[in-house]
């Protein structure tokens, strides 16, 4: 069968029908393809995308985001906001792999994501921890023999209060800061994760010099260019 390793050789995923995830026709059949199977999909996404939380002194690195998020936690409670000082973090856990949905010309994700915001780096406790329901469409492209997706935008779709030391308020008063805080961090990182792509050699061994790609509900679908 076939594996998939992550960055660091482990084995991530083992195909035991190869012929299913990779399909080939002979080559006296018109025209030739390289169909990936949507599972294959999800473990390549999987294997690179490994789990970890960010953690990220906001006001350091995203100052406009800070003041952002300043201004719209003071909607809530004022006094919340002024607790906010230079030193203040956030934490970005994905909790699970990103499901992707297939259809007919264009590939999203779905992504299940806590977020967490601390007053300063001393608070053990944070603020309040928000639970978000996010998608992105997806984009794929071939660099070199290597099949490279990223992301494309980052939604917060439904978002959650989970816990809060502020008291109960409605998240939807943060669903833009929550957007912006995931465009500026998650999404860079993501996307730099699977900047690195799968080789897929036989491309090269089959002299595709330049290909096309197209989804269906099951496949990413690769084909020379010029078939």
């Amino acid at each position: 069968g076939a594996r998939l390793f992550n960055s660091e050789g482990k084995v991530t995923k083992l195909f035991n029908d190869v012929g299913d995830s990779l399909n080939l026709p002979t080559l006296n059949q018109t025209p030739l393809r390289l169909t990936v199977r949507k599972d294959v999909l999800v473990a390549i996404i999987a294997a690179l995308l490994h789990s970890g939380k960010l953690t990220v002194l906001l006001d350091s690195v995203l100052p406009e985001v800070a003041r952002q998020l300043k201004s719209s936690i003071k909607v809530i409670d004022e006094t919340a906001a002024e607790q906010l000082g230079p030193t203040q973090i956030v934490k970005i856990l994905s909790q699970t792999t990103p499901m992707l949905i297939l259809d007919q010309g264009n590939a999203k994700v779905f992504q299940l994501i806590v977020l967490e915001i601390f007053a300063t780096d001393k608070d053990s406790r944070p603020l309040f921890t928000l639970g978000i329901e996010a998608s992105s469409d997806v984009q794929f492209h071939v660099e070199d023999c290597l099949l490279v997706l990223s992301f494309n935008e980052i939604r917060a779709d439904r978002i959650h209060l989970m816990s809060s030391d502020i008291g109960l308020f409605n998240p939807k008063l943060l669903n833009n800061i929550t957007t912006e805080i995931l465009t500026s961090i998650l999404l860079p990182n993501e996307n730099g994760k699977l900047r690195s792509g799968i080789p897929v050699p036989m491309m090269k061994d089959l002299g595709f010099k330049s290909v096309s790609l197209s989804l269906t509900k099951d496949t990413l679908v690769v084909t020379p260019a010029s078939s």
